[in-house]
């Protein structure tokens, strides 16, 4: 029953982890920011620097690119979108000022929010999400309980069948792919973990910005978009006046613009001036988040192989008369 475990163990992890997905992303969108000073929310005024129309209509949807302070009072960009319910108001236009506020308790998440109005529940939504899961929940039970079922009446004929076919070959395949893709990409630095963001997140939030001046630099190899990615070494002087060193990549927009450069902007932590990042990197994760996708989406189609695949197998027409 070798082979008969190992295919139904990796078809549960693979159902588990499209569950945990489908269940992160309906309900961490479900719930909006409450204006609650007990969960460490505060009110800023914002300059909207740019605005770009992601989806047009009635109710477009847009991106901007705000600036504001951080809790420690330094001036940070950072993108948000938002649904702009009423536009013949014009609220959201390029120079004008918009009030925000930080939720501390969304952290590592994005704790910007627009605090114009108290924020609404969407029911429709949470139904919408919840009925989502209960199919998923119900196709999965349904599939895996009449498979289970078949693959008992015959162990030693479904042992043969996972043992000759692709199937458990194409499940240790996603996996171990999806493990080395998302092992190179933290490598790289376009993916992070929780421990990275939250890092992130108090350089960003907390930090306070300096100029450093470039000390060494070296290309990695590592090509993202086509451009290269060089590792910058920096010293720069605290509040305190003190020398810090730091290091951290870069994506140039070639060898030569990387070896031009001089100084960076970085942020780094009042408290903890060693902890500091180049500030570029901080602010946009428009990369990070289409390489993000891109991953999904390749995590997605090698998932949807393995099933048909052990679907195909498990239902063969000519093994089940």
């Amino acid at each position: 029953m070798t082979y008969t475990v190992l295919t139904l163990s990796l078809i549960g992890l693979v159902l588990f982890y499209w569950l945990y997905n489908l269940m992160s992303n309906c309900f961490s969108r479900a719930f909006c920011i409450v204006r609650n000073r007990r969960s460490g929310s505060v009110t800023k005024e914002a300059s909207i620097i740019t605005v770009t129309t992601i989806k047009g209509g009635k109710k477009p949807l847009l991106e901007l690119l705000l600036l504001f302070e951080n809790f420690s009072g330094h001036h940070i960009h950072r993108k948000i979108r938002v649904w702009d319910t009423k536009p013949h108001l014009r609220r959201f236009e390029t120079d004008k000022t918009i009030e925000i506020g930080l939720n501390i308790a969304r952290k590592p998440k994005n704790p910007i929010f627009l605090s114009q109005k108290p924020c609404r529940f969407s029911f429709v939504f949470v139904i919408i999400c919840s009925l989502k899961i209960i199919v998923y929940v119900i196709g999965s039970y349904i599939l895996m309980g009449e498979a289970m079922e078949r693959i008992f009446a015959a162990p030693n004929t479904y042992e043969q069948l996972f043992k000759t076919s692709y199937t458990w070959q194409i499940g240790l395949t996603l996996i171990v792919v999806s493990i080395f893709l998302y092992l190179l990409l933290q490598k790289i630095g376009v993916l992070v973990d929780k421990k990275s963001l939250e890092y992130n997140w108090n350089l960003l939030f907390y930090g306070i910005g300096a100029t450093a001046t470039v000390s060494a630099r070296k290309n990695t190899g590592t090509l993202v978009k086509a451009e290269p990615v060089f590792d910058f070494s920096y010293l720069f002087r605290s509040q305190n006046g003190e020398k810090i060193k730091g290091n951290d990549k870069k994506i140039a927009e070639n060898a030569q613009s990387a070896e031009e450069m001089d100084h960076v902007e970085v942020m780094y932590l009042p408290g903890n001036p060693d902890a500091s990042r180049i500030t570029e990197n901080l602010e946009n994760q428009d990369f990070s988040r289409f390489l993000n996708t891109i991953f999904m989406v390749v995590v997605f189609i090698f998932s949807v192989v393995f099933l048909l695949s052990f679907y195909q197998t498990v239902f063969d027409s000519s093994i089940n008369g």
